[in-house]
């Protein structure tokens, strides 16, 4: 059951994810700084819809740098939610950055990550290596198939900064099992 106190925040979350749809920026930006105090997971969703339509180098800024540093509890299933949402395709790599930059655990997603790095832009795949670099822990199993289907797939790149970004990833994963790099 709801309690009084948690329903006003709840319609003060939804006013605040309301004003970040706003063209005053100053009402985004105060919008923004409620959701830093108050926010949770939901607010990633609005966040990011703001971000991919507000043109304001400030409201952008003050956007990602909350993203930066999300802690709240299922923020991880909100940002793999957005990865897969068309709507944000042109931040993606902002997205993706968020994982590495916020320290979210992505144990068990290396998949997901080998396919954007493959599939996406250079910025999406040098922003998908840096998340794999900087997750502690990748299970064999998982490093095992993700280079394997690094090995087998990225070879077909035409882009030369992508087939670098792509022949860092097979090493780094080649360092995690203990194997030889190969240069690019």
């Amino acid at each position: 059951m709801a309690t009084p106190k948690s329903t006003e925040k709840a319609r003060r979350m939804d006013l605040a994810f309301a004003s970040l749809l706003s063209k005053d920026d100053e009402e985004v930006l105060a919008a923004i700084t409620r959701i830093d105090a108050e926010g949770d997971a939901r607010a990633i969703r609005p966040l990011l819809v703001a971000l991919a339509n507000n043109s304001s180098p400030s409201v952008q800024q003050r956007i990602t740098q909350l993203l930066f540093q999300v802690k709240a509890a299922q923020a991880d299933e909100a940002l793999f939610a957005a990865l897969e949402d068309a709507e944000f395709a042109g931040i993606k790599a902002t997205v993706l950055s968020t994982f590495w930059n916020a320290g979210i655990d992505v144990r068990g997603r290396l998949e997901t990550f080998v396919d954007i790095a493959l599939s996406g832009t250079a910025a999406e795949s040098f922003e998908c290596l840096t998340v794999i670099e900087n997750q502690e822990f990748w299970s064999e199993k998982e490093a095992r198939a993700a280079l394997r289907r690094l090995e087998h797939d990225a070879f077909a790149e035409q882009d030369p900064y992508k087939a670098a970004i792509l022949t860092d990833l097979q090493n780094v994963l080649r360092l995690r099992l203990g194997k030889e790099e190969v240069s690019g």
